[in-house]
This record gives C-alpha cells, structure tokens and sequence, in this order.
C-alpha cells in the first residue's frame, strides 16, 4: 500500500486537471521514492511511464517504440525510426484527449544522444494543451542544469519541478504505526524519514531483530547500501566510499578529510560538491573568530550506520551477524542517541508548518562556534532559525536522565553569544523529560519523545 507524498500527489493532480499542457521535471536521490509516488499519481490516467535504462540510444529507444507500439497496436516489434517520430505517433493517438508521458531516468538517454533534449523540447513546444510530460532522474546535477543552463533546449520550459526528499515526520509515523514511543524513535534516529528504509521493517520483528535481519545477516536487504543508494554520478567503491567513511568517523572539513584519505583538497571539494548536490552529504556552516567555514555531514542516518558498523566490520559480520551486532551493541545505542537529534528536527519542521511556532522561519540549522572567547569553550547549537528579532534554538536530548535547570543555565550562556536585540525561544527535546522543579518560563517550550511520535 502507497504510504504519503500528499503535498507532492496534490500538486501533481492540481496541474493535471488544468487545461493547460505542463512540463514538470522531478529529481532526488535514488531509492527516494520517485518512481513509486509517479506511479501512485499514473493511477487511472491514461499514457505512458517509460523507464530508460543504462544502454545505446537505439536500445532505449526500441524499448520505447515497444511501449507505444503495445498503446498503438502496432507489431509488437515495430521500431520508430527516431525518437521524434514516436513521440509524434504518441502525440496523434491521444488528439484531443488529456495523456501523461513520463520518461524515468532520463539522463541515460540524454548524456548519451545530444540531441534528445532539443527533440524532447521540440515535441513540447508543438504539443497541445493535453500533454503533461514529466522528465525524472536520480542523477540531480545533470537534471538541474538541463532546465537551469540558458545553453540547454529545456531552459525555461518546465511548468513546474519537484526536488524530492525525505518524507514529513507525520508521512515516516504512518509505517510505524502501532510500536511503541521507544521503538519508533530507534527507527527514526535510524532510518529517519525515508520511505524505502521504513518499509522495509517487520513489525513482527524487535527493532534489534530488524537491525540484525537487514544490515547485519547474511545475505541482506542492505549488505551493499550505498550501491542501492547512492547515483551512478557517485556510485563509485573508490574514492566516494573513502570519503563517505571519513566523514562518518568525524572528519568533517575539506582539509581534515583530505589529510585522512590522502587526496588533494582540490579533488576532495569536487568530490564533497557532488555528493552534496545528491543530497548524500550536508553542508553545515561553523565559526571561528569572524572567519566561516564548512563542516560536512552524512545526511542519511542509514549510510552513517553502514560506514560506522558495516563496512568495517565486514569480516565479522560475514561470520555471525547476531555476535557482531551484540559486541557493537553499546556504540549503536550511543549512535541512536545521537539520530534523536535528527527526529526532533523532524518535528520542529512539522511544527513550522502548521504555524505553531509563533511565526514562519525557514530553514533550521545545525550551529557551531570553536573557541569562543567570550565563554572560553565552543559552542554547538541542534538547530537555530531567525525571523525577524526572533532567534529560535533547540536543544536535543536522548538519555536516560530528564532534562535540568543546569542544562538550561547552559543552554542560555551558550546563546548569549548573539545579540541581545534578538528574542530567544528555546525549544528543548528531551526523550526523558524534565526534572521535578524544572524552572519553566514562556520562554522555553519543552517536548517529551511521546510528544513527538505521539
């Protein structure tokens, strides 16, 4: 059963119903639920979804011509002379009636045949108002600057795009729904909000069975993650993979994972730029003095997990799965404690949204400050936002202890280091709660781990 995607599928239909032809591109990194969310909105439509494959031009283009062959009932091995044709066919069968063309994983045949862009933006401009075409890919460097390079056929032609990403917090509790607070956490600090990952849960199973069963028996569903994951712009066992270890053993910056890897930081940035632009690595501002650097991050809890305990564990787990997962089983539930960090956020997004923070703020972030003078110690902030005078922080805790008065003072030293025109609003998450006499005040707003899977 299709779970979620409503802003996405809403948005879809509204344009579809229009009398107006559109042209939307869609794009993410794979195994985020593009294809499934597509098919999802093909329901009941009529058309054609087409998914290219890694081959010659002439190979993607006879199994396209078998498509519209099987619509047309033409001789099931027909084959078009060229892709301008086809389209045409396509576009005389369907005269006067609303029809969707959805080419997935375009890039394979656009980097191959040059001229498939300017054929595709041909058949576009001589459409009718009854064509909804839709461009997909998980190869997001190479989508963005089909429709963003005034060099390009398709500048400035799509109607619409669509950058998929996570799920909203509410969409991820729909796969977990009837676990316990406990367990549905684990999962989120694990999985976050990924469709692909939270469907692949047994319920049947415990989280640790779950853990076990997927990443750590042999064979398993995600023995290879980041060969599933990741795009073949970044699938790579080479240099991605050093990399992407690095960073998951804290190297954070061009030049700590340059000097652990042993590559020029040249490359490295390159390298970093491409696996940020797939949404593999996030890019996170940090401070020292005046002076703004970068740190980077695996976004994907789930590829942190495989490069902290998979891939270099490999021989041991080839071995026994089970023994493996009980002698890491003390750095896991530390790393769990770390992901609630990751849903707390989810939960202030939701919160965002439906306007229950006072007012609209836009992206929260992840804060850091080395060696601050003032305190004399760093400062990391979960996440900040600013809106107007309004500086929102919050703090996130998964531990065993409730939250106390102390960690506030501290919290409040840590953000005196912005300025006082600024109205701070603290949004404390903690998995525990928070100490009897807990000194609460209008302006903290304090959140419980059942307050945010409910």
């Amino acid at each position: 059963m299709f779970l979620g995607r409503t802003k996405e599928l809403n948005a879809l239909n509204e344009r579809y119903v229009s009398d107006k032809k559109h042209f939307g591109v869609i794009y993410g990194r794979r195994r985020i639920g593009k294809t499934e969310m597509v098919c999802e909105f093909l329901n009941g439509k009529v058309g054609i979804y087409f998914q290219a494959v890694q081959g010659t031009v002439l190979r993607n283009l006879k199994a396209f011509s078998e498509k519209v062959c099987s619509l047309i009932d033409y001789p099931e091995d027909y084959v078009f002379s060229s892709w301008g044709k086809a389209f045409e066919k396509l576009s005389s069968y369907f005269s006067g009636q609303r029809y969707c063309l959805v080419i997935d994983e375009y890039p394979f045949i656009a980097s191959k045949d040059k001229s498939f862009s300017s054929i595709v933006q041909d058949f576009y401009d001589h459409s009718g108002d009854n064509l909804f075409l839709m461009l997909m890919g998980s190869d997001v460097s190479f989508l963005k600057n089909e429709i963003t390079d005034n060099t390009s056929p398709l500048y400035k032609r799509r109607t619409f795009e669509i950058n998929l990403g996570k799920m909203t917090l509410d969409e991820a509790l729909l796969f977990l729904d009837g676990l316990s607070t406990e367990d549905k956490c684990n999962y989120l600090s694990l999985m976050s909000s990924y469709p692909y990952y939270l469907s692949s849960i047994d319920k049947n199973k415990s989280f640790e069975e779950n853990v076990i069963s997927l990443l750590l028996n042999r064979p398993c569903i995600f023995e290879n993650l980041p060969d599933i994951v990741l795009s073949d712009t970044t699938r790579v066992q080479g240099v991605y993979n050093t990399i992407l270890e690095s960073v998951s053993h804290r190297h954070h910056s061009i030049s700590e994972i340059s000097d652990d890897i042993g590559e020029e930081r040249t490359s490295v940035s390159a390298y970093v730029n491409v696996l940020c632009n797939c949404g593999i690595l996030s890019r996170n501002e940090t401070f020292k003095g005046n002076l703004k650097t970068h740190y980077y991050t695996i976004d994907d809890p789930m590829l942190r997990f495989w490069y902290l305990f998979v891939y270099p564990n490999q021989d041991k787990i080839h071995n026994n799965g089970t023994l493996a997962y009980e002698n890491m089983k003390d750095r896991i539930s530390d790393f769990l404690c770390r992901g609630f960090e990751d849903t707390a956020i989810l939960y202030l997004y939701k919160l965002n949204s439906e306007g229950k923070l006072g007012t609209l703020f836009g992206t929260f972030k992840r804060y850091k400050a080395d060696n601050l003078p003032k305190l004399g110690r760093s400062v990391e902030l979960d996440a900040i936002a600013q809106e107007g005078n309004i500086l929102l922080i919050a703090e996130c805790k998964y531990r065993k202890k409730p939250f106390t008065n102390e960690m506030m003072e501290h919290l409040r030293e840590s953000t005196s280091i912005f300025a006082d025109k600024w109205e701070r609003q603290y949004y404390i998450f903690s998995k525990s709660g928070f100490e009897d006499g807990f000194e609460y005040s209008p302006d903290i707003h304090c959140f419980t781990a059942e307050d945010i899977v409910g």
